[in-house]
C-alpha cells in the first residue's frame, strides 16, 4: 500500500481544527484544508567579487513542503539596481517537489551591489520570503596586499643596523608588476637590501622585502616607501619606516630625471639638479651608484658625485642608478632609484662579450655560408666592418660592425638594420691571447629590440666557436652545438 508522508506540525493542527468544528456542528462528513508551505535556501546570496563586465550565477533552491500546491505569483527584486536578473518569474510547485530559481549578477561599475529577492506565494503562512541578495564589482586582476603598515625598528644605537622584513603578496587572480616609479622617501638612514622594483609578482605568490636601518643621530628617523604598481584598485600603497621611535618629518629629497630608453651605445646624462631640501640646508652633496647593469656591459658612472654625471649604455639591457644627496648639515635623503632600458632598434643585433682583461675575441657575423670565416665579403667583422650585402647600394640591409674591442672583455657588436631574406651564422674566433689562457665568451642575440637567448663557451687561442645561425625572415635562432676548432686563417681573404 502507499506510504503517505508526515505532516508538518503546523499543518496537522490545521486539519485537527477543522475535524473539531465539524464535529461540534453535528455534521456527518469530515473537511480538511490542504495548505503549501514554502521553502527556500540558502539564507542568503553572497556573489563576493566579480569583475565588471562578468557575470556570475547562483542558484535559490524553492521547496513545497506542505500538503498543498504552491504558487509562487511573483519573484523579483526589492530594488531594481541593474546589476541582478532572476528566472523564472513564477513558479508552481505541486506538494512535496521542488524547484530551482537562477540568480545572475553582472556588474557595471566598481562599487557594492546589494537587495532582496522577494518571493510572493499562496502560503498563507508566509506569504513573502526575502532572501538578502549581495555582490561587489571589480576591475580583477592583480592583488597587492601588505602584512604591515608600518615597520618599527624600535631602538637601535649609533654606528648600528638593525633589518626588518615585510612582505609583498599578491592575493589578485593576475601578475602584479611593481614599477620601477616606486618611490622611497624620508630618512636616508632605510635601505632597500630587496628592492622589489621591477619585479613580477605571480598570483598567490610573495616577495619579502628585507629593510635595514642604520641611524646616524640620536634623533630618531622616519621613512617611507611607496609601491606603485598595476593594481586596479590600490595602484599605490605606503608602508612606513620607523626608528628609534621616529624623527622630523623633512628631510633632503634626491630625484633623478633621465631618459627611460635609449639606444645600446648611447651616452646618457643622469639629471640630479632637481633635488632639494626643504629646510634651505644646502649646497647638497651627490652620491651616484650604478647598482645594476647587463652582464655583458663594463660601463661605469662618470663624475658620480655631480649632480649630473653620465653613463654609457655600451651594450643591450637594463641600467639602473640611484642617487643620495645629503644637506650640508650632512643628514642624506633617502635614495632614489632610476631605471633606463637600451634596447636595440635593429632587426638583428648581436653582441659578444669574454671574461678576461687582456684576451683579444672577434665576433663575425657570416651570410650564406657559415664556413666562409675571414671572407672579405660574406663576413662582417673587423676584416670588413661594413660589407654590402642584399640590395646593392642599399645600406638599410647591410650588417655593421658598430663595436669593435681588442681588450677588456669587450663588448662587440653586429647590427643589421632590416636584413635580406636568408640565413646569417654567428661566429667567435680568439684571435690573441696576451697571456691570459682560456677565457669564457657569452654570446646575446637580440631580433626586433628582445633578447631571444644568450650562449657560452669556454675558448682557447686561434680557436672558433659556431655560436648559432638566424633564419630571416622567420626570426629564428638556432644552436649550432659544436665544438671549438682551430681556425684555418687568420687574416682577411679577398
Amino acid at each position: 500500500m502507499p506510504v503517505t508522508p508526515p505532516l508538518r506540525k503546523h499543518t496537522a493542527m490545521v486539519i485537527l481544527g477543522a475535524a473539531l468544528v465539524s464535529a461540534c456542528s453535528g455534521g456527518d462528513t469530515s473537511i480538511s484544508r490542504l495548505l503549501p508551505d514554502i521553502a527556500t535556501a540558502p539564507a542568503t546570496l553572497d556573489f563576493g567579487s566579480v569583475r565588471i563586465g562578468e557575470q556570475s550565477s547562483l542558484v535559490a533552491e524553492v521547496v513545497n513542503a506542505g500538503q498543498g500546491s504552491l504558487s509562487v505569483s511573483g519573484i523579483v527584486f526589492s530594488d531594481d539596481i541593474g546589476a541582478y536578473t532572476v528566472s523564472p518569474a513564477t513558479l508552481d510547485l505541486p506538494t512535496q517537489s521542488s524547484a530551482e530559481v537562477m540568480v545572475s549578477f553582472e556588474p557595471g561599475a566598481l562599487q557594492t551591489y546589494e537587495t532582496n529577492l522577494l518571493l510572493a506565494s499562496n502560503d498563507s503562512a508566509n506569504p513573502l520570503v526575502t532572501i538578502p541578495v549581495s555582490g561587489v564589482g571589480i576591475e580583477g586582476g592583480p592583488d597587492l596586499q601588505l602584512d604591515i603598515d608600518a615597520l618599527d625598528f624600535g631602538t637601535v644605537d649609533l654606528d648600528s643596523t638593525s633589518s626588518r622584513l615585510f612582505t609583498i603578496t599578491n592575493a589578485g587572480d593576475e601578475d602584479l608588476e611593481i614599477y620601477t616609479t616606486s618611490l622611497q622617501g624620508g630618512s636616508g638612514a632605510f635601505t632597500l637590501d630587496s628592492d622589489p622594483r621591477g619585479e613580477i609578482i605571480p598570483v598567490a605568490s610573495s616577495f619579502p622585502v628585507l629593510v635595514s636601518y642604520s641611524p646616524t643621530s640620536t634623533e630618531g628617523d622616519l621613512g617611507t616607501f611607496t609601491l606603485d604598481s598595476n593594481d586596479p584598485d590600490d595602484p599605490q600603497v605606503t608602508a612606513t619606516f620607523i626608528g628609534n621611535g621616529g624623527g622630523a618629518s623633512e628631510y633632503p629629497v634626491a630625484l633623478i630625471s633621465a631618459t627611460t630608453q635609449a639606444e645600446p651605445g648611447d651616452t646618457i646624462i643622469l639629471d640630479g639638479s632637481a633635488s632639494y631640501d626643504p629646510g634651505g640646508n644646502t649646497p647638497l652633496a651627490y652620491t651616484w651608484t650604478l647598482i645594476d647593469q647587463p652582464t655583458a656591459s663594463t660601463s661605469d658612472l662618470y663624475s658620480a658625485t655631480l649632480s649630473a654625471p653620465s653613463l654609457n649604455l655600451d651594450t643591450a639591457g637594463s641600467y639602473t642608478v640611484s642617487l643620495q644627496v645629503s644637506n650640508s648639515l650632512g643628514v642624506p635623503s633617502a635614495t632614489a632609484v632610476h631605471t633606463v632600458a637600451a634596447i636595440p632598434e635593429e632587426a638583428i643585433y648581436v653582441a659578444l662579450t669574454w671574461d678576461t682583461d687582456r684576451a683579444d675575441l672577434d665576433l663575425h657575423l657570416v651570410q650564406n655560408d657559415g664556413t666562409l670565416l675571414f671572407d672579405g665579403f660574406d663576413d662582417c667583422s673587423w676584416c670588413n666592418e661594413n660589407p654590402d650585402w642584399g640590395v646593392t647600394g642599399d645600406s638599410t640591409d647591410d650588417p655593421l660592425l658598430a663595436q669593435d674591442s681588442d681588450s677588456g672583455g669587450g663588448p662587440e657588436t653586429i647590427v643589421v638594420s632590416t636584413p635580406a631574406d636568408g640565413e646569417y651564422f654567428v661566429r667567435v674566433h680568439y684571435f690573441q691571447d696576451d697571456g691570459d689562457g682560456e677565457t669564457q665568451a657569452t654570446v646575446r642575440i637580440y631580433l626586433q629590440g628582445t633578447l631571444i637567448d644568450q650562449y657560452r663557451q669556454d675558448l682557447t687561442h686561434n680557436q672558433v666557436w659556431d655560436v648559432a645561425y638566424i633564419r630571416w625572415p622567420e626570426g629564428y635562432v638556432i644552436e649550432e652545438d659544436a665544438d671549438p676548432y682551430a681556425a684555418k686563417v687568420r687574416s682577411c681573404q679577398y
